[in-house]
């Protein structure tokens, strides 16, 4: 059982502490790379996810472009059948654990729709001839080896492609093609499923606490027993205060970090994790601020304004002219500070 201080914090003390949890203020990490390696998986259903990597590290796009380069930063579906970043050499093991459907069931969704392991196979073959190819060309090869295809073929074929480890999106460019050397589950944890259950927790609480059980399950849709072993099993450098876990070090992070720091405004980028990262969004914003960030709620984040942990407002223009969505009030001393995140911020 983990040591417990005090008593679970507030909203906004929360809000704060995730802050530096995730490396906003305060020390982050020397690289991009390292920054996505703490956190083990980024939401990267839209590439500005590279922007969150480079605001968590050298805030310089170009270092991000140099590890994407390197094959060092993939994207792939390793969970909750949607695309995330991970490191090339830990996808396949993050993808054998977290993927849901995994390749079993993945495949037979696609031969129900009316494909065969024959077009299957040859989908791969053509890509990794002519390959890497963008999105368009990757449609046209369907095209040409599954008769009159609809958007369920592309989709579910790329799908399966990449959680079976055989694609990744890859590059600066992005285009799918094989996916790099990666280690397996049986190669990187001897097939020990919890080993690499408690990895991937361990991680999330470092660089996203304070968390409970329940943003673990619903960040990880691991299996709840899987779960609850991770929370037994967690290093030491982590700790329980009344029901919500994080690294032990951050209570003083907090602390040492000054009032500037932690109010100062940031501009993050749709579906960045400090606002996809946790079950229960509202440490962030207002009910009402929400519905204005994820309009209907159909799984579409704008990019958020966030002052002094809270999301204030909504914005959008890329190194041209900011335009700004005021939703709670962005207060007047955060108003030159934004306009400063714009001018410096890492569009990808």
């Amino acid at each position: 059982m983990k040591p417990r201080t005090k008593a679970r914090s507030s909203a906004r003390e929360k809000a704060r502490t995730r802050l530096v949890a995730q490396g906003l203020v305060g020390q982050g990490w020397d690289t991009p790379a390292e920054a996505l390696s703490a956190f083990g998986l980024m939401q990267g259903q839209d590439p500005s996810v590279f922007s969150s990597m480079a605001l968590r590290s050298t805030g310089q796009i170009q270092d991000v472009h140099e590890a994407l380069d390197r094959g060092e930063i993939v994207r792939g579906y390793p969970m909750r059948g949607t695309v995330f970043a991970a490191r090339a050499h830990e996808l396949r093991w993050l993808t054998e654990l977290l993927a849901n459907p995994g390749v079993e069931r993945a495949r037979k969704t696609v031969i129900e729709h009316g494909a065969t392991n024959a077009q299957i196979d040859k989908i791969l073959d053509l890509i990794l001839t002519e390959g890497p190819v963008t999105n368009q060309e990757y449609q046209a090869i369907v095209t040409r080896v599954i008769p009159d295809p609809d958007a369920r073929h592309f989709y579910r074929t790329r799908y399966l492609l990449m959680v079976d480890g055989s694609l990744a999106y890859l590059g600066r460019e992005q285009k799918m093609g094989a996916a790099p050397s990666s280690q397996s589950l049986e190669q990187a944890f001897n097939g020990e499923r919890q080993a690499a259950a408690d990895e991937i927790v361990a991680r999330y609480v470092r660089t996203h606490g304070p968390v409970t059980f329940d943003d673990v399950r619903w960040w990880s849709k691991l299996p709840v027993r899987e779960i609850r072993t991770a929370l037994e099993h967690l290093p030491a450098d982590i700790i329980e205060v009344e029901g919500e876990y994080m690294r032990a070090s951050l209570i003083d992070e907090v602390a040492n970090a000054t009032p500037a720091q932690l109010r100062a405004p940031h501009l993050l980028p749709a579906f960045d994790e400090y606002i996809l990262g946790y079950q229960d969004r509202l440490f962030a914003m207002s009910e009402d601020t929400h519905t204005q960030l994820v309009p209907r709620n159909m799984g579409i984040f704008k990019k958020a304004v966030v002052v002094d942990g809270v999301v204030r407002g909504a914005w959008r223009g890329n190194a041209g002219k900011l335009e700004i969505d005021d939703y709670a009030g962005i207060p007047n001393y955060a108003q030159a500070g934004i306009r400063r995140k714009h001018r410096s911020h890492p569009f990808f």
